[in-house]
């Protein structure tokens, strides 16, 4: 549905997430500090040396980043072109 690159990626997940959903980013609920630590998240995406991804739902969508702190947003119930569906646990 949407990627990007922000200089922080939870701006991008909350700026696309919005986008998607036609709203302000500031009516999103739950807001996105309640569902991952953002700190954290941005930390492991700064010290990132090797090949990195984070995925997690979000509003019914599943967020991936990778270590270039690139964001991408598609549907929760994605299946990515190996058949393999976007709910399974990849150790997120």
């Amino acid at each position: 549905m949407g990627t990007g690159v922000s200089s922080k990626p939870s701006h991008s997940i909350v700026t696309q997430i919005a986008e998607i959903e036609d709203v302000d980013p500031t009516d999103l609920e739950p807001p996105l500090h309640a569902v991952v630590d953002l700190d954290a998240l941005e930390r492991l995406i700064d010290s990132s040396r090797a090949a990195l991804s984070i995925s997690f739902p979000y509003r019914g969508h599943r967020v991936r980043i990778d270590g270039s702190g690139a964001v991408e947003i598609t549907a929760a119930n994605h299946t990515d072109p190996s058949g393999e569906s976007s709910e399974e646990s990849h150790g997120d």
